[in-house]
């Protein structure tokens, strides 16, 4: 053979070669890093927008550009978006890193705000308080970081039921309020935490109240419950006898036409079911129980007379059993459940009462004529969390591998946007036929061994020789999305660690796991993290004592469990629903998950995490393991109604 062909011969087969061991093809590189689209601007919008994390992320990287204490600064912003975010392990971390040691004592005192805001919300009430009772006494703060202090006491006290706690901290914080419409926000905000309180409970209070302002409100809240049809008369008496009183005339004027997501005193509940329904009978059925539970367990007095109503089989008839509820005195509807009836009473132009919706609904809620909440328990919304994991988790190149069905592309699409969103880059998106049973080649092709096939049979035509060289994965996977339910999920999982793929995280939405420990089965889960509620993961504490009141429920740790954690939190989180619509980030810690509230009137759930191990879930989020997001010892008294 001539010099000059071997040469070229080898030179082939050397780039072949090098072919062999390479990842394979990359999907479409998206922009990162500092640089793409990082400004302070670009940060606060997505803050104002609802995007905590993308804005957490902003904040992070501008700060690591930055020099001291601008940095700091940043860092800061950065843990308090986390904390909207709900990613309080994430925003523990990075406040431990913030030294804060040689700067102004306003950094000291934002840190210890933001650390008393985590043991909070991690249910570490009393030191959230000495936390905050530290940062009070330190002197000459601007007044704005004051008025921050007594507002995350306020919120703190909330979480313990204790309201009168709560608006007492908010007159003191308007003692550092300037701006006019910040001073309305905040009486508006003790208006509506003191008409949550029963008019015996108000009286005594006033009995023993010193401050002068505060005993002023509890008076106007007294008068409020007793002549609630001619209050404005009511207002210019009660103006003449307290001319000293802070409250603002824009502000009394206001309070006998509350604003749109206000929720007064609750007598009454209506909760409409499809309990005969041939498609959602066992799902409202669930839904139902988990209410009961809850009504059957709350020991308070003055607690709403709860009535259910059957809406049978036609969506169509909702409306009708809605109207009969209010005629027959609800203040508050509970339902319907099911796509179209959540999506008529949407519409409906008779809504007078707050509704809580037993689902999510594209329809514009905003103009309706009382408070509409959109409560589901929303795909999308895990299939989001579990690209906000990955991305907290240092990992930025994803693979997805989804079912090709309807709810696989919805968990493709919303993964993949939110992956993106963040920064990161989606490498491939494969799906499979859920019908088969062998999931080898769709796990070939993310991994890119099919190529790395094809330029084996390339070379070994190349030179004639039959080669012994092992197929090798792509290298450059950071993670897989998994969206798959346990049957399929066990299929899979086994045929990644088959083809190399062993040590790549995986990571899924609930699906993934059936409620149930089954360690036989599941030992082909090991491995895969997933997002959950912590009703179906706690095996101890507060939320697990909960569920011992269950009793034997035919239907628990199944997937209709998590339906009755819907009934439970949709009930339990009644006298919180002005508390968590004051402001954005602020959380009811519920069995579902710790909940939040858009300016859209859609709750957002931030699950609790987990990771197969020897084919059972374990914790990966240890609060839950001991005491839950509520009290260990007043379970019955923070998720009770008003």
């Amino acid at each position: 053979m001539p010099k000059t062909l071997k040469l070229f011969l080898w030179i082939n087969i050397f780039i072949l070669a090098l072919l062999i061991s390479a990842c394979g093809t990359t999907g479409r590189p998206v922009a990162t890093g500092p640089g793409a689209g990082v400004t302070i601007k670009t940060a606060n919008e997505a803050a104002d927008n609802g995007e905590y994390m993308l804005a957490a992320r902003v904040f992070n990287e501008l700060a690591a550009g930055a020099s001291t204490p601008e940095k700091q600064d940043l860092q800061l912003q950065s843990v308090e978006n986390l904390i909207k975010a709900g990613q309080y392990n994430e925003a523990s971390q990075q406040l431990r890193v913030i030294n804060t040691r040689r700067l102004a004592k306003s950094y000291k005192v934002r840190k210890l705000i933001l650390l008393a805001q985590i043991a909070s919300y991690e249910g570490a009430h009393e030191k959230s308080i000495r936390l905050l009772n530290k940062a009070v006494t330190v002197r000459n703060l601007n007044p704005a970081l004051q008025a921050k202090i007594y507002k995350v006491m306020a919120d703190t006290e909330m979480s313990l039921n204790n309201p009168i706690g709560a608006a007492k901290n908010l007159v003191l914080r308007e003692k550092y309020i300037v701006k006019p419409d910040e001073i309305d926000e905040n009486q508006l905000k003790i208006w509506e935490i003191l008409n949550e309180i029963s008019s015996s409970d108000l009286k005594q209070y006033l009995n023993l109240e010193r401050d002068l302002t505060l005993a002023g409100w509890i008076e106007l809240a007294i008068e409020y419950t007793g002549h609630r049809t001619r209050f404005d008369k009511t207002v210019a008496n009660w103006s003449k006898t307290h001319p000293s009183h802070p409250a603002t005339p824009s502000l009394l004027k206001s309070l006998s036409k509350p604003r749109p997501r206000f929720v007064g005193r609750i007598g009454q509940v209506a909760v409409l079911l499809p309990l005969s329904s041939s498609r959602y009978a066992l799902a409202a059925q669930a839904v139902r129980q988990g209410i009961k539970m809850m009504d059957e367990n709350n020991q308070r007095l003055d607690k709403p007379v709860v009535k259910y109503y059957d809406i049978g089989d036609e969506p169509f008839e909702v409306s009708k059993f809605y109207q009969v509820a209010v005629d027959q005195g609800a203040q508050l509807i509970i339902g319907p459940l099911g796509r179209e009836a959540v999506d008529l009473i949407a519409d409906y132009d008779g809504a007078s009462v707050p509704t809580i919706l037993l689902g999510h609904t594209d329809i514009n809620t905003d103009g309706a004529k009382a408070p509409m909440f959109q409560f589901g328990l929303t795909p999308e919304q895990e299939a989001v969390q579990a690209a906000e994991r990955a991305y907290l988790d240092g990992y930025r190149q994803a693979a997805v591998l989804y079912a090709q069905n309807e709810w696989g592309n919805r968990m493709n699409k919303a993964f993949s946007e939110q992956w993106e969103k963040l920064g990161g880059i989606v490498l491939v998106q494969e799906p499979y036929e859920i019908k088969q049973n062998d999931y080898s080649v769709p796990v070939k092709q993310l991994l890119g061994i099919d190529k790395s096939l094809e330029r084996k049979n390339a070379l070994q035509t190349v030179t004639g020789v039959k080669l012994k060289l092992e197929p090798r994965r792509r290298r450059d996977i950071d993670f897989i999305f998994l969206a798959a339910d346990a049957k399929h999920g066990r299929l899979i999982k086994p045929q990644l660690n088959y083809w190399r793929a062993s040590r790549i995280p995986v990571y899924a939405t609930s699906k993934i796991f059936t409620g149930r420990r089954n360690p036989t089965q599941d030992i082909d889960l090991n491995g895969i993290q997933f997002g959950d509620m912590p009703w179906m993961l706690a095996k101890r504490g507060t939320i697990y004592q909960l569920r011992l009141l269950q009793g034997k429920w035919s239907y628990a740790y199944s997937q209709l469990d998590r339906l009755f954690a819907l009934g439970i939190d949709s009930y339990a989180i009644i006298p919180q629903l002005n508390h968590i619509s004051n402001e954005d980030g602020t959380r009811f810690g519920g069995v579902t998950s710790g909940i939040s509230l858009d300016k859209y009137g859609r709750f957002h759930r931030q699950l609790v995490w987990a990771r197969f191990k020897r084919g059972e879930p374990q914790l990966l989020d240890k609060i839950y393991e001991f005491s839950g997001l509520l009290k260990p010892d007043k379970a019955n008294e923070t998720t009770s109604t008003p």
